[in-house]
């Protein structure tokens, strides 16, 4: 930048009296850093202190194998959906699933909205799928084969299975939901290969 183009009021040398990088960072409470912890979830972490603790509670739990799915909706004709690691079978009289996405999820804000939810349990040869359904693409399903399942949600093609969920409940819990899901109907796949996720990396069960 030239003296030209400086705006009025600050000189030349005005950079040589402003504050240290690490006394501004101090003042501000510190780096601000990104952690991936789940497929899609990124959570900011501010502080030295924040970061390290982070870091363990990922690793540690990142030490625990799960399946990977993709929930989908449809609202105003428009099919939604996310890839989401944090599922589980609940009960099984009644037939209860649940899963846990974050609260800034606007996926979730659409299944709040509908009430209703499908579980695409994901097959060990759709890594893709899971990607494009973690990332922020305005189509997520370009290129995916899907039809409707009794309630009207997306119920996609090569999964190992799905579950078609009406929303029972939803709770708070910290920066996600815990949401609860009444099972309306459920299948299996046309493959028994899964796609797992262990230590932040994609898995297969061979």
């Amino acid at each position: 930048m030239t003296d030209a183009e400086l705006p009025d009021g600050i000189s030349s040398d005005a950079a040589k009296q402003w504050p240290s990088r690490e006394l501004i960072d101090s003042y501000l409470g510190g780096h601000h850093e990104l952690f991936s912890w789940r497929p899609g979830e990124v959570v900011e972490i501010d502080g030295e202190a924040a970061q390290a603790a982070a870091r363990q509670y990922r690793d540690v739990l990142g030490q625990y194998a799960s399946g990977v799915t993709v929930i989908t909706t449809v609202q105003g004709g428009t099919p939604i959906g996310m890839t989401c690691q944090s599922f589980t079978s609940v009960s099984l009289d009644p037939p209860l699933v649940a899963f846990l996405p974050q609260k800034s999820s606007r996926a979730f804000a659409a299944i709040r909205q509908t009430r209703k939810f499908c579980v695409n349990i994901l097959a060990a040869d759709q890594t893709e799928i899971s990607n494009a359904f973690a990332s922020r693409a305005e189509d997520k399903f370009a290129g995916v084969e899907w039809d409707l399942t009794a309630t009207g949600t997306p119920r996609l093609e090569g999964t190992v299975g799905w579950v078609d969920c009406t929303v029972q409940d939803v709770h708070e819990a910290g920066d996600h939901y815990l949401v609860i899901g009444k099972v309306e109907g459920l299948g299996e796949g046309n493959t028994d290969k899964p796609l797992l996720f262990h230590q932040g990396r994609y898995r297969t069960a061979e």
